[in-house]
């Protein structure tokens, strides 16, 4: 990074600093490799004496630090969220290096039945079909396939080996992170005259405002209207969504998540690694999945599952909690059926002697 003093750095981030305006701060760096010229934060200050063996020049602290002497000997700049502050500090720093080259690669190929807003890039060897719209100042990156009639918002990211199928819609400010796969047929048959016959998917995929799709995971447009993924949503790598699916706004799915076609997911959502869920189902605005749960039937709004098949988390945690006592319950009934087995190759007087303690 260029070197930023104390003073600009309070300017982007809207802190405040204890000393030394003038400072230079020449990396970002994160507590366990501090070092001089960096600067790191903290989120909380239950442990003050830390700071003193912190080799960082400067510290975003909470703001309830103020007045106090904390030991270190850097700069303290004042954040009302300090992570926050520390997140903007990256943002400014990353929006000054250009990750891509401006304007439009020689060895592209676009369709003069396209058309490209101001500002756009298109990178090396991609590929703009016929009737393509593409917004304002949005970025494609070498090796990228826009299909026929897709429409992209501005100030869009579609980095390398992104592939946009025919007709698809997104919005504005969406990321495509490399290898995204927006479009490809849903997994659709039925099966006639003793083999699967394919099911035409004629519909399209939607992606609202500030979407962004990590890479290698993959939306399947809908059999007919649209698979849509609302504003806000973040969808990790490796992600499987079907066809039909509708997302509601500010959803996270974690790496590996698979939804069924025909699903419907509400705002809020957050499905951790590898969650599963059945197709033609609903799960409530901000319902929460635990990692590796498998998802049979609906879910209502503001609920927590975890397991497979997927319960409430009280019922998932009781369940775990017995699981843990099956090895001493086998003892149990292993010496149980062994007792048993003796008791039944007594006489009867026998037997009767046994029942009376004799």
């Amino acid at each position: 990074m260029k070197p930023l003093s104390i003073e600009q750095i309070t300017k982007i981030t809207d802190t405040q600093a204890n000393a030394q305006p003038d400072l230079q701060i020449t990396a970002l760096c994160a507590l366990e490799n501090a070092h001089e010229g960096g600067i790191c934060y903290v989120t909380s200050l239950d442990k003050p004496e830390l700071l003193a063996q912190l080799k960082a020049s400067a510290v975003f602290v909470p703001e309830s630090a103020k007045g106090q002497n904390l030991p270190f000997d850097g700069v303290l700049l004042y954040a009302k969220n300090p992570e926050w502050a520390f997140i903007l500090l990256m943002k400014y720093i990353d929006a000054q290096f250009q990750k891509h080259t401006p304007g439009i690669h020689p060895t592209a190929i676009i369709s003069p039945n396209a058309k490209l807003g101001q500002n756009v890039s298109v990178g090396a060897y991609s590929v703009i079909e016929d009737g393509a719209v593409i917004g304002d100042n949005t970025v494609i990156f070498p090796q990228c396939y826009i299909g026929k009639e897709v429409t992209i918002g501005k100030n869009c990211y579609i980095y390398p080996q992104v592939v946009i199928r025919e007709q698809c819609v997104l919005k504005d400010y969406v990321i495509l992170q490399a290898g995204a796969r927006i479009g490809s047929d849903g997994f659709g048959f039925t099966f006639h005259d003793g083999k699967h016959q394919k099911i035409p998917q004629i519909g399209n995929v939607v992606l609202g405002n500030d979407v962004e799709i990590q890479s290698n995971a993959c939306i399947d447009r809908a059999k007919i209207a649209s698979t849509t993924i609302g504003d806000n949503t973040k969808i990790d790598n490796l992600v499987q969504i079907g066809h039909n699916v509708t997302v509601g706004m500010s959803s996270i799915f974690c790496s590996q998540v698979g939804v069924a076609g025909t699903t419907h997911i509400g705002n809020g959502v957050i499905l951790a690694g590898q969650v599963g869920l059945a197709g033609h189902m609903s799960v409530g605005d901000r319902a929460q999945v635990g990692a590796q749960s498998g998802v049979m039937n609906s879910i209502p709004a503001g609920q927590t599952y975890l397991g497979c098949p997927a319960m409430p988390q009280r019922e998932a945690f009781k369940q775990m909690a017995i699981l843990r006592k099956l090895p001493d319950m086998y003892k149990q009934f292993q010496q149980f059926q062994k007792e048993t087995q003796s008791f039944q190759k007594l006489s009867f007087w026998g037997r009767v002697k046994k029942l009376l303690g004799r």
